[in-house]
């Protein structure tokens, strides 16, 4: 079964200016839709660091915080930032 997936609105705004001042912005665009559909498919897989409640998951250039809502199947993103 599937997950929701939903971008808190400082997350999507952010990953809006992340994305305009992007040089690669494909790359961007790319990284935002397999976070998606990690999310979507697997938010628990080995790839993604557990602290507390919010988890991270990274996928050049992009990395995010989210968390599971799992009685609701819903993964809330509530942060992403360019990573170097």
């Amino acid at each position: 079964m599937n997950y929701t997936v939903r971008w808190i609105a400082t997350a999507h705004d952010r990953l809006e200016r992340i994305w305009m001042t992007a040089d690669n912005k494909p790359a961007v665009m790319r990284a935002a839709g397999f976070i998606d559909r990690i999310l979507e498919t697997d938010p628990y897989r080995d790839d993604v660091v557990f602290l507390g409640e919010e988890k991270t998951i990274v996928v050049e250039p992009l990395a995010v915080d989210f968390e599971v809502i799992e009685d609701q199947r819903m993964v809330l993103v509530l942060n992403v930032w360019m990573i170097e």
